[in-house]
């Protein structure tokens, strides 16, 4: 049994002024085509086994007597997307056009048709021909008479290569069409990215614009806090200056409650210097002027409590090995200072103990400061981290509400966190963490216990 043979129709077009002529191109490419398909058709009846597949072309002919008839075919034909593959044009065809005209006029609408001339004379040389065509590949030229298998086998071939030629066209648009659609979606990443890269750069320059501003604000700042501190300060000392020489030179001729009075406005004077230099050292907890260093809190935290020369009822006990941390020299002192100055002042029992301890969690280094003081009543707790919210816990000291603020101030500065956990009457104990540097643990005792 054959294989299923394909069909293609082949529309071809013949110009040519004599009507035998175009007798002779339907004999032979429609009706001995028919023949020969009748011949195939025999075969793989009766069982020819030795057929191979292949492909049947069969040829739709049109005719026209005139150059002009021929040309206004073809425009109609490609108007509905029917165009002819092939077309036969004779030289001579009196009275119109001669062959090479028409095939001028023919090319103007299609360029793409394979065109065979037709002629039995030697009206113009293959030079002529190509000075007014042009060399092309359309084009070929049949001597008459011409032999059926010559006219056949031109059929064949121009049909197939028309065909071929269309597809790669085809394929061409398509793969244009596809670059032309990638080319736009670059353009417009590239129109997008290089939007972006503008506004990028703008926001790049108004960032660094408030970097400038907020520098030269802090900056007003500092001076602003400097000046206002010496400022408030200067009258102050001058109302404490002639207080106290007041009471030096007529506490004898004061009465008692005038006395009373002095050194109570004495006391509103130490108070307002007290608030007016929180202040000014609030404003400077969040600076990093000076140069980080590295600090050995085993050696450093025992002289600063020497500085602060705790009453001799209060016991102040480190109860583990200190690291080694980065940070200004001067902020590491105020945090500490601040949280143990309070727990000495603030400290209501007979004998007061201070106990600081120190361990890894997390990536931190956690510090914990207790006392066995009065105590802070939770609902407190966030209060008192606040600017100027200090507790009135003791007659005998009263706080400014600073020297906490400054502490969380320092330790936010460092990435850490600050908090207190505290029972009344039996104590509180404030906790802080710094962000350890990856310097290394410089105390033996330390590195064994972080490793356990």
């Amino acid at each position: 049994m054959s294989d299923v043979e394909k069909e293609t129709t082949h529309r071809i077009l013949i110009i040519d002024d004599n009507p035998s002529i175009h007798k002779d191109f339907q004999t032979i490419l429609v009706e001995e085509e028919e023949s020969a398909n009748l011949n195939a058709l025999r075969a793989e009846v009766f069982g020819d086994k030795s057929r191979k597949s292949i492909t049947k072309s069969t040829y739709e002919l049109d005719f026209a007597s005139q150059g002009q008839e021929g040309c206004e075919k073809i425009r109609q034909a490609c108007a509905e997307n029917c165009p002819y593959e092939l077309t036969f044009v004779d030289m001579r065809m009196p009275p119109g056009w001669d062959g090479l005209k028409t095939i001028e006029h023919i090319w103007e609408i299609d360029p793409k048709i394979q065109v065979v001339i037709c002629t039995a004379y030697s009206d113009y040389s293959w030079g002529e021909i190509t000075e007014r065509l042009g060399k092309s590949e359309n084009l070929l030229i049949l001597k008459k008479p011409f032999d059926s298998a010559e006219v056949a086998q031109l059929a064949s071939s121009l049909t197939e290569k028309w065909i071929l030629a269309r597809q790669a066209s085809l394929k061409t648009e398509q793969l244009e069409q596809m670059v032309k659609e990638r080319t736009d979606e670059l353009t417009q990443t590239n129109k997008q990215l290089k939007q972006e890269i503008v506004e990028r750069e703008l926001a790049e320059q108004r960032q660094t614009e408030l970097i400038k501003e907020v520098d030269k604000i802090n900056n007003e700042l500092k001076d602003f806090a400097s000046i206002v501190s010496h400022d408030l300060k200067a009258p102050l000392r001058g109302i404490k200056s002639l207080a106290s020489w007041i009471l030096d030179d007529y506490s004898d001729k004061l009465d008692e409650r005038a006395n009373e009075q002095m050194h109570l406005l004495l006391g509103r004077v130490e108070r307002m210097y007290n608030l007016i230099e929180g202040v000014l050292q609030y404003s400077r907890a969040g600076r990093l002027e000076d140069k980080p260093v590295q600090v050995n809190l085993d050696g450093f935290i025992p002289e600063m409590i020497d500085m602060l020369v705790p009453p001799e009822n209060i016991t102040i006990t480190v109860d583990s090995e200190m690291p080694v941390i980065e940070c200004a020299e001067t902020h590491i002192m105020q945090l500490f200072q601040n949280l143990l100055s309070n727990a000495i002042k603030y400290m209501d029992k007979p004998q007061g103990r201070i106990n600081i301890e120190c361990a890894e969690e997390d990536g931190f280094w956690k510090f914990s400061i207790a006392d066995n003081g009065p105590g802070i009543e939770e609902k407190h707790f966030e209060k008192i981290f606040k600017m100027f919210q200090a507790l009135s816990v003791t007659k005998e000291f009263e706080g400014t509400g600073v020297g906490l603020t400054i502490a969380k101030k320092i330790v936010e500065l460092y990435g850490g966190n600050i908090w207190v956990e505290s029972t009344i009457g039996e104590g509180s104990t404030f906790h802080f963490t710094l962000t350890k540097q990856e310097m290394g643990v410089t105390n033996a005792k330390l590195e064994a216990n972080i490793a356990h």
